[in-house]
């Protein structure tokens, strides 16, 4: 149940379905064509059915109880006497089976075309069958030239167009999709800081002394964190250093972060994350004690 089946064993399985599917159509009797296309689908569908519950080593009555599904009706779609009318059924059916991805995609094709077919031929639009060898092999209308009905010669050539779109299609989206993966690195992240609008915020020292120095002193300048959650001292700032009205652009702010206290002992724990060129990432974090500002910006995410 573990070991994956290989697409040559599909391919062998689903030849033979075909094969048998053709001669039970062509033999002793004529061409039936609205028969040979449904037979064609439908045993490549039910051979593929086969090959999964065989694979699994399991009974009818097993599967039936992983499944939820009768008996009878189990033989029936392996049997190729009936399509389930829904995938839902063929994908429970394939996942008590141990399918892969890969084969639960050719089954799901496999079942749209067999469903495709089934549902094209109805019981008004096949031809009578002929009464006996003998006269079918001398009728006109039971050889490989006979003419078909106008009505279903037409309706033919529309359902297995729409399956060849179909499949064309399905695998151009695959194709696609796996050249191109779409990335989800990303999700849920905040979005690029140049992509926010910003709102300057100006530096304020409550300290007098500094307020009132020009010279911009270094023991006059004021940190700003690289991570605002973890605890503000010498080891999470960056390089960058401001001083008393320096006005830098915000872009969100987060009001759960690191609790400060200034040198008066005004405490909190709201910083704005602020743009800076010459940094790593190209911001830092302004503690929310360190300006009179209160500009409206969205929150940061986490």
């Amino acid at each position: 149940m573990g070991s994956q089946l290989q697409p040559a064993v599909f391919a062998d399985l689903l030849g033979r379905g075909w094969d048998a599917g053709r001669r039970g159509q062509c033999s002793g009797r004529g061409v039936v064509w609205g028969q040979v296309v449904q037979s064609q689908e439908t045993d490549r569908f039910a051979a593929q059915i086969r090959a999964l519950k065989d694979r699994a080593g399991i009974s009818f009555e097993e599967l039936a109880r992983r499944t939820g599904i009768s008996s009878s009706s189990l033989h029936r779609y392996c049997s190729g006497t009936k399509v389930p009318a829904g995938y839902g059924v063929v994908h429970t059916i394939a996942k008590a089976c141990g399918a892969r991805s890969e084969e639960l995609r050719e089954l799901h094709r496999q079942w749209a075309l067999a469903d495709a077919t089934r549902s094209s031929v109805t019981s008004d639009e096949l031809p009578a069958a002929v009464p006996g060898d003998d006269q079918s092999a001398t009728s006109p209308t039971a050889s490989w030239g006979a003419p078909e009905p106008a009505r279903w010669s037409h309706r033919r050539s529309i359902t297995i167009l729409s399956i060849v779109c179909l499949t064309a299609i399905t695998a151009s989206v695959i194709a696609v999709l796996r050249a191109h993966p779409p990335d989800n690195s990303k999700a849920g992240n905040d979005p690029p800081t140049n992509a926010r609008a910003a709102i300057p915020v100006r530096v304020f020292n409550v300290e007098e002394r500094c307020r009132k120095r020009s010279d911009r002193a270094p023991g006059c300048s004021i940190g700003l964190a690289i991570n605002p959650r973890l605890n503000y001292d010498a080891h999470n700032v960056v390089n960058h250093r401001v001083w008393h009205n320096d006005v830098l652009d915000a872009d969100c702010v987060l009001h759960d972060g690191d609790e400060v206290f200034d040198e008066i002992g005004t405490k909190g724990t709201r910083w704005y994350r602020v743009r800076l060129g010459d940094v790593p990432g190209g911001h830092a974090w302004l503690s929310g004690i360190r300006t009179r500002d209160t500009p409206a910006l969205p929150i940061c995410a986490p």
